[in-house]
């Protein structure tokens, strides 16, 4: 593998791990909002423009793009099983 390899797989998994991380709080919030209202429609697409900015500033191939879907999907599905506390 060479350092070219090493590094895009890099971006790729840091960018995986950001992609998941940046829709948690958005799947919080997501589970306020009335199914298909338009609260609930932005606060699935909310995080794409970040992601896209960083897919394309580290030059990660658009081929990628169905993985970062399964990693918002999983972020989004992680923040709305998140349980707020009563304190």
């Amino acid at each position: 593998m060479t350092s070219m390899n090493t590094q895009v797989l890099f971006y790729i998994i840091v960018l995986l791990i950001i992609t998941y991380l940046i829709n948690i709080p958005f799947g919080i919030v997501r589970k306020r909002y009335k199914k298909f209202s338009i609260g609930w429609f932005l606060c699935i697409h909310a995080p794409i423009p970040i992601v896209a900015f960083i897919r394309i500033s580290t030059h990660v191939s658009f081929k990628f793009i169905p993985i970062l879907i399964a990693a918002a999907i999983a972020g989004q599905m992680t923040g709305s099983r998140v349980k707020r506390s009563n304190t």
